[in-house]
């Protein structure tokens, strides 16, 4: 089963420019396009395209459109172009050029116009692969043979077999005829070549069965072939066709090489029976054994490609690496693991603990074992080639076959040994060798330096210390912050601060997005957060932003209830407060401090968030205008850094559209559904029509999940990713469900991850636009 060559790179998002003459680029010939993975376990979608030399690579969205458009050739500011319509983002014309440079040209999938095909694109070569492959079904008849299999996977069809299976291991245990058979394998030796064969056949009738369930899900197969794994032959399905299936479909193309083993098992358990043959009895159970070990999820078996199905990654091999690197204290996430799926991460993760020390400890158990188990093995080969000797005298050819298949199964793992040290040897030599190499060059670099400082003139003498330079970043040296949770907290503690392991890569990434909440305001920010659509829990949200800005800031925060509908944004921060929205326009001529404007607001008594309610009067008759909030928000900007508008839904009211051309900040609230999506889409479109587009750009989109699971689909998400600054799911929350006083120390983890995630996103906005005159 082939393995797919991941590549995957993002571009920055910069305006095409148009420059002098560039090169034209052309896609490389012989391309086929599998389209999208599904069940992917990345983040973002991943695409395949399969080479002219049938090597199958995985991409991103962006670099699979580069692919896309470069056909017909094209120059580069063209095909920037090209790729910026069709990606929903701006590509530049030098960002282009450097994916195909980096990326696409070393990997033989995009080549300049006028260049020769690449002879010899990259090409993955893992330690653990087939080579010296030979076909020894062609592509096109395999094709015909799945198809006339393919309705063995009728789901009654594998449930009678299973059932089967079950009947005939049940038939065979209680009928007795194993020590028997056994007994005859003793008497006539030669017979075990036959259950070799049969075996060997097996093998065929197994890479028959992925094709099989390929083929039955709807993919195409390809050629089976054989090929020498290490140095021990193996057989082979190309099914790469089968990732363009989902999950459930490549799972069963993976099973289905077992499944055709099993219906193996039992023609030979029925032909057993008919005959009374020993010889079919141990074929069955060698058989049975042979397929507990294609489940080991170690090796290259199918239960490896099982478990990368699973997890929605293509090669777990890879991963080990960045995940080991991933997971030492005090070093940021590997980005090849920060761009898995939580889910995928966790499956990965597991993985690699749990199998490499498995690995090392049977590496090293090995090393241990290897002088006896070469010493064995030249003794069983002394011991065949006596038997040979015998066989020969008497010109017994059977005799003299089965001791030559000995000798050379027992040469197999003994040269497969030696290839296998050689070929980690090698590699390790590369290794050391490039490491060296890139230090000698940093050495000479650094001589280089030192060279040319001669002819200068001396530097000057230090200078003494100042007042000023009294600080802690000079006087102290770098101070490794403790840890606040977790596992490190605990050694933190119990060492008595001794043993600092650091904080762990999840609380350094929360460190850093509070770091980001926190950026400084030059003046006063105004933040809009609406919602097309009612009942989305955009006052919750409003509420729950504001009250993670008002905890984690040191400046003054105020949430505004502009809903016009009777807003409940008050009702969940403080018991009901007299004033209100009214009051504050009423006097607005004699509120001229904070002080005085703070008695008509209510404060949460935990994060000191203060809100500014509506006026829920059932006699009033007429709601506030454009102006009304013209003149408020002008009054709170001369006392509040931060104000947060939860204003209503109706976006052609002229109070939103008036709140909307004054806003510096939107917040889009929309459920994880359709509908809600459909709402935010159109919501957006409504901005972009109407002169609102810069605030579109740098948005931030809230999905707030409203039950247990609750996500969006993924294209709603990669939608508004392209046209929006940020997308944050919050998790449903029961402490936010109630619609009462709510406090933050009573939200979940995750819900307050997700809300420190969406202030940051919006505080990144802080620093780059300025000062309201």
């Amino acid at each position: 089963m082939n393995n797919t060559q991941t590549a995957t790179q993002h571009a920055t998002d910069t305006d095409v420019s148009s420059g002098a003459s560039r090169p034209r680029w052309r896609r490389a010939l012989g391309l086929q396009f599998l389209g999208p993975v599904q069940g992917s376990g990345l983040r973002d979608p991943a695409y395949l395209v399969r080479r002219i030399d049938d090597q199958v690579v995985q991409l991103s969205e962006l670099l699979h459109l580069v692919v896309v458009h470069a056909e017909p050739p094209r120059a580069s500011a063209e095909l920037a172009d090209a790729v910026s319509a069709a990606y929903g983002r701006t590509l530049t014309v030098e960002g282009v050029e450097h994916l195909i440079s980096t990326r696409l040209e070393p990997l033989g999938l995009v080549v300049a116009d006028e260049a020769e095909e690449p002879q010899r694109p990259a090409k993955a070569r893992p330690l653990l692969a087939l080579t010296l492959k030979a076909t020894l079904v062609p592509a096109r008849r395999t094709r015909v043979l799945a198809a006339l299999l393919a309705p063995l996977f009728w789901p009654p069809v594998v449930l009678a077999a299973l059932v089967a299976l079950v009947t005939a291991d049940v038939l065979l245990v209680t009928g007795g005829g194993f020590w028997q058979a056994v007994s005859e394998v003793f008497a006539t030796p030669t017979t075990a070549l036959l259950i070799y064969a049969l075996l060997v056949a097996s093998a065929v009738v197994h890479e028959m069965g992925h094709a099989a369930a390929c083929r039955y899900g709807g993919a195409e197969p390809g050629e089976i072939g054989m090929g020498v794994y290490i140095v021990f032959p193996a057989f082979y399905t190309d099914v790469t066709d089968s990732y363009r299936l989902g999950r459930g479909g490549r799972v069963r193309t993976d099973l289905g090489g077992l499944y055709f083993n099993v219906l193996t098992v039992l023609v030979l358990v029925a032909a057993h029976l008919a005959t009374d043959s020993g010889l079919l009895l141990l074929t069955a159970l060698a058989l049975q054994l042979q397929m507990l070990q294609q489940l080991i999820p170690v090796v290259r078996f199918d239960g490896y490609f099982i478990l990368s199905d699973l997890a929605g990654v293509p090669d777990l091999f890879s991963r080990v690496g960045p995940v080991l690197r991933s997971l030492r204290p005090g070093h940021p996430v590997d980005p090849r693991v920060a761009e898995l799926r939580p889910r995928a991460r966790r499956f990965v993760t597991t993985w690699v603990v749990l199998v490499v020390p498995l690995l090392t400890g049977a590496v090293l158990w090995f090393l241990w074992a290897l002088p006896q188990f070469v010493d064995r093995g030249r003794d069983g080969i002394r011991l065949q080639q006596l038997v040979f000797d015998l066989a020969w005298q008497r010109r017994d050819w059977p005799a003299m076959a089965l001791a030559v298949v000995s000798i050379t199964l027992l040469l197999v793992p003994l040269v497969g040994i030696a290839v296998l040290l050689w070929r980690l040897t090698t590699t390790l030599s590369t290794v050391v060798r490039r490491h060296l190499e890139l230090r000698v060059a940093a050495r000479l670099r650094t001589e280089e330096g030192r060279m040319d400082t001669f002819d200068e003139p001396p530097a000057p003498e230090p200078t003494v210390l100042s007042a000023a330079d009294f600080t802690d970043a000079i006087m102290y040296a770098p101070r490794v912050p403790p840890p606040r949770q977790g596992w490190r907290r605990a050694v933190y503690q119990g060492s008595g601060h001794v043993v600092n392991p650091g904080p762990s890569p999840t609380e350094q990434r929360r460190q850093e997005l509070e770091r980001r909440l926190r950026t400084p305001i030059e003046g006063s920010r105004r933040v809009v957060v609406l919602s097309r659509k009612g009942g989305v829990g955009k006052t919750t949200i409003t509420l729950a932003l504001g009250s993670t800005f008002a905890m984690l800031r040191g400046d003054r925060v105020i949430a505004v209830d502009a809903n016009p509908d009777a807003g409940n944004l008050a009702h969940r921060v403080a018991p009901p407060h007299d004033m209100n929205i009214t009051h504050v326009l009423r006097d607005l001529d004699d509120i001229t401090s904070y002080a005085a404007l703070r008695g008509y607001t209510s404060q949460a008594i935990e994060s000191r968030l203060e809100v500014l309610a509506s006026d829920d009067d059932p006699r009033i008759q007429m709601a506030l205008d454009r102006d009304d909030y013209h003149r408020l928000v002008g009054l709170l900007d001369h006392f509040y850094n931060l104000i947060l508008l939860d204003t209503g839904t109706g976006i052609l009211d002229s109070a939103n559209q008036g709140l909307l051309s004054e806003a510096d900040q939107v917040v889009l609230v929309v459920r994880a559904g359709l509908d809600g999506g459909r709402a935010g889409a159109l919501t957006l479109d409504w901005m972009d029509e109407h002169g609102f587009g810069d605030l579109v750009s740098r948005a931030v989109v809230v999905v707030n999940a409203q039950r247990h699971g609750a996500a969006p689909p993924e294209r709603m998400r990669r939608h508004f990713e392209k046209r929006c600054q940020r997308v944050v799911t919050v998790p449903w929350d029961g402490a936010l469900e109630q619609g009462a006083l709510t406090d933050m120390s009573s939200l979940h983890r995750k819900t307050r991850d997700s809300l420190v995630d969406i202030a940051a996103a919006v505080a990144d906005n802080f620093a780059r636009m300025e000062a309201r005159p």
